[in-house]
């Protein structure tokens, strides 16, 4: 059984992807094209951003749900790479819209079904951290660069 705390993480989480869809919505192609400033990323790059990240965070939370305690060793993520290596800047954000979705479900699902998920251990090179704490940052990182869309947003009066 799932305290309510950790219903309200698992909801929180979940919500993400309509967050996510909420920020970016009514914006044409050219509108999502559009940076808060030059040199930063355009809201397009930064939705490619959020789901590659959470392509990994995926990942390790999965580990984290399998394979509790056990050691997962993390690959360097640079997303200016990422970004110029995958094309954000060309590329449509509707497959990584459903992608996004479909992911957040899926933890949400396995957290929400499996005995003591959320407090299941990742251990890695720096610590060890719950899925509830892994759950904890992934809102963090999406909301905060869902928070750079709607700045951007206000910028440009979009």
């Amino acid at each position: 059984m799932i305290s309510a705390v950790g219903q309200e993480l698992i909801n929180a989480y979940q919500r993400a992807p309509l967050e996510l869809a909420q920020a970016i919505a009514g914006l044409s192609d050219s509108d999502l094209d559009q940076a808060r400033a030059d040199g930063e990323w355009t809201i397009r790059e930064i939705v490619h951003h959020i789901i590659d990240c959470d392509m990994n965070y995926f990942q390790i939370n999965r580990y984290a749900l399998a394979n509790t305690g056990a050691t997962y060793l993390f690959n360097d993520f640079n997303g200016d790479v990422w970004s110029a290596k995958m094309s954000y800047s060309n590329r449509s954000i509707d497959m990584e819209m459903k992608l996004f979705t479909m992911m957040r479900d899926y933890i949400s699902y396995l957290c929400g079904t499996l005995p003591d998920a959320l407090d299941r251990v990742l251990v890695h090179e720096h610590g060890k951290a719950t899925v509830s704490d892994a759950l904890k940052h992934d809102i963090r990182h999406a909301s905060h660069h869902i928070e750079q869309i709607y700045e951007t947003r206000r910028i440009h009066n979009l």
